[in-house]
């Protein structure tokens, strides 16, 4: 994936070349940043490099291009010069640059060993495509990869047409389709690398085997990626079955919604038997048309705003987070027991409380089949996975809770339950432990009044499943200490989420602005509307369920007690209909007893609607509504609540609501984010929209006021290309 080729924005140099005996060492180390990234400046500098090589540099036989910077090899482009892309040739310009350089570098006339310790993903793995060998550490921060789909575009230095040519089409449409990230050996093993070394001896051996490579005394293995090796694949019945599946399989996930995915294989599928170099153009036409797209632009916005919301923490002091070596997690429930993995899996040593042993050992055997399924993953080695598993210590009591720098209470959402583990906590501990709540609902300056430390506690609420679901909201309250907040969110950064700071409020952010979205779902089945109708007109909109399998997937009794909440908090809008109040006292609970909307098997699995469910609540189906009606009056009353949120000083940010919102409840990453919507439908266009809900169907659709100020103004909540 390539970038324009402007002038040069580093102020010192980013690539130098070492020359010792016959071999190049090509240093990579950009100044400006903290990891090595395909930018426009250097492009230029290895270009220039490229030419000295080409004249035959000072007798040079062999080269190893190598990174200076731990855990990183080439990270990918520079996402910040996409902002530069105002037309499809802008784009396509960028990427035959990008292009240029790495076919310069595939017919260099010496070898060029790629030595990769850390991330060599999306260009950076393209670099590697283009040398003629490729060795990899077995750190596991080296990780290789092309995963441009992810922001809604392509690769776009040649990764299209070299990795299906190097590893086969299945495996590398496997690779590009997904996104996924390979270790070292899982590299290898795939044929992208040739061998995987300890990090301590990678130039070393690299530098040997660039040498003996020269001398013609080693064959590459994978080579350099031209070539067409002979495989069933290449059969032509087998190789419309793969594209078939794979076309089949993109349709299923994405439901045509993501233009990447798509565009990619016909890419891949009209290049493959034609030269490499007319597979070259295919691909930068493509990456140029698709970089400017509406798609792209809001997934390049998700990019940005979840990094930033990672490394800001929102706070107006300099206060220093604590070092988190070590928690406690009381209530060893499947929220415990997730938020217990996903600390030890980050190197974090836990120890996990309950009442009673058969519970705790319970949470135990939870949080461990979690950290093996992700160690096999992994392909961690026995002892590995031993020391991993250690780091979770179940106990019934509050012993060694005096060592731990930050606890988490993930008790029932009950005041009086939490306010008396509150207090045990501090009558075990001492000053200066963060105290955080895994609490849904219940206001953070309510659970502060039960501390002697208020300025201690803090929200961090996780989302179920904790080891799937990338956000942890925080929630501070007037009295949250900044050394508090800024310990919660270094947490939080440091088993792998993306958190958001938020300020405390009935329902915080994100189950704030889910409230209106399930409550006006329980009005419409009230209506009649079928419940599969709900659900596919919400997931053709772009969430990942509907809202109906949704309520299922909570719990209706957790819906029916968050309803309640909400509805005495916002009562002129959120009022909830008795729908779910019935379901509960026939006994449905959802998927966890096997019995809701839908029908379950045995195994949990989900089946079809469960027509029985319509004489618990009392309405049968009797009409059809337009697709468009239901995703206007669901996702309109989504996103209006997401200004108002902002509005009265909830969100620090709108970019938080967007992170939040996507990473959360799965706001369709595609839109961007509620706020980013409201931009790119435009707020006076929104703003008619609610106004014409609320002539209809009253008070709940009454816009908020911000939006009304921005339509009349015609501000956006994002700077015009950001």
């Amino acid at each position: 994936m390539a970038t324009m080729l402007d002038e040069p924005t580093q102020t010192a140099s980013a690539v130098r070349m070492d020359i010792a005996d016959g071999l190049a060492v090509i240093r990579l180390n950009d100044p400006s940043r903290p990891v090595n990234v395909i930018s426009a400046g250097l492009l230029a500098e290895m270009t220039a490099i490229l030419e000295r090589l080409e004249d035959g540099e000072a007798g040079v036989r062999a080269a190893v291009i190598i990174s200076e910077k731990k855990g990183t090899w080439i990270a990918g482009a520079d996402i910040e010069e996409f902002k530069h892309f105002i037309t499809p040739a802008d784009a396509e310009a960028a990427s035959r640059a990008g292009q240029e350089m790495l076919n310069r570098l595939e017919r260099l006339d010496i070898p060029v060993v790629a030595a990769i310790d850390g991330a060599a993903l999306g260009g950076g793995l393209e670099t590697a495509l283009a040398c003629s060998y490729r060795i990899a550490t077995d750190s596991p921060k080296t990780k290789l990869g092309l995963p441009e789909v992810q922001l809604g575009i392509i690769p776009g230095a040649g990764g299209t047409q070299r990795l299906p040519r190097l590893i086969g089409l299945r495996a590398a449409l496997d690779l590009m389709l997904t996104g996924k990230q390979l270790d070292g050996r899982r590299a290898m093993k795939t044929g992208i690398v040739d061998e995987v070394v300890p990090a301590p001896v990678l130039l070393s051996v690299a530098s040997r085997v660039a040498l003996e490579l020269a001398d013609r005394t080693r064959q590459a293995k994978a080579g350099r990626a031209t070539g067409s090796p002979e495989r069933l694949e290449n059969l032509l019945p087998m190789r419309r079955l793969i594209f078939s599946k794979a076309r089949q399989g993109v349709m299923d996930k994405t439901k045509g919604l993501y233009p990447a995915p798509l565009r990619l294989l016909r890419v891949v599928e009209r290049g493959i038997d034609k030269p490499i170099e007319q597979g070259f153009a295919l691909e930068a036409q493509a990456f140029g048309e698709l970089a400017v797209t509406p798609e792209a632009r809001s997934l390049v916005h998700v990019f940005f705003t979840s990094t930033a919301a990672k490394n800001d923490p929102g706070l107006q002091s300099q206060a220093k987070p604590k070092h988190v070596d070590q928690i406690a997690v009381v209530g060893a429930g499947f929220m415990g027991a997730g938020i217990a993995a996903a600390s030890a899996e980050s190197g974090i040593r836990v120890r996990l409380k309950d009442v009673k042993l058969e519970a705790a050992a319970k949470g135990l055997k939870t949080a461990r089949q979690s950290l093996k399924k992700r160690a096999e993953r992994k392909r961690m080695k026995k002892y590995e996975v031993t020391k991993l598993l250690d780091r979770v210590q179940p106990t019934t009591e509050y012993t060694g809770f005096a060592a731990s720098d930050l606890i988490v209470e993930a008790v029932f959402e009950d005041l009086e339950l939490k306010h008396r583990v509150i207090r045990e906590i501090e009558a075990a501990t001492r000053g200066g432990i963060v105290l955080g709540s895994n609490t849904s609902t219940i206001p953070i300056a309510r659970l502060a009044e039960a501390a002697s430390r208020p300025d201690h506690v803090i929200g961090l609420h996780f989302f179920s499943p904790v080891e799937k679901m990338p956000l942890v909201e925080i929630i501070t309250h007037a009295g949250t200490a900044d050394w508090v907040t800024a310990t919660a969110h270094a947490y939080a950064k440091k088993i792998g989420k993306t958190p958001i700071v938020v300020n405390d409020a009935p329902g915080f952010y994100v189950n704030r602005i889910l409230s209106p979205y399930m409550a006006e779902t329980a009005l419409l089945l009230q209506e009649g509307v079928r419940m599969e109708e709900l659900d596919e007109a919400m997931t053709e909109w772009g969430f990942p369920v509907g809202p109906v399998t949704l309520y299922d997937e909570v719990g209706l009794d957790v819906a029916q007690k968050a309803g309640k909440i909400m509805a005495a908090a916002f009562a002129t809008r959120m009022t909830p209909s008795d729908l779910i109040d019935r379901m509960v006292a026939g006994g449905r609970l959802g998927r966890k007893n096997a019995k809701g909307f839908y029908r379950y098997d045995g195994d949990g699995k989900k089946g079809g609607p469960d027509e029985s469910a319509y004489a618990v609540f009392g309405t049968p189906p009797k009409k059809t509504m337009p697709a468009e009606e239901i995703q206007e009056r669901l996702g309109l009353a989504m996103v209006n609540e997401a200004v108002r949120t902002l509005e009265e000083g909830v969100l620090r940010s709108a970019r938080d609501g967007d992170v939040g919102a996507v990473f959360g409840i799965g706001f369709p990453p595609f839109r961007g984010g509620p706020f980013w919507f409201v931009d790119t439908t435009g707020a006076a266009e929104v703003l008619r929209r609610l106004r014409a809900l609320e002539q209809r169907f009253g008070g709940r659709f009454a816009p908020a006021r911000m939006l009304e100020e921005m339509a009349a103004d015609g501000r956006r909540f994002f700077p015009e290309g950001a």
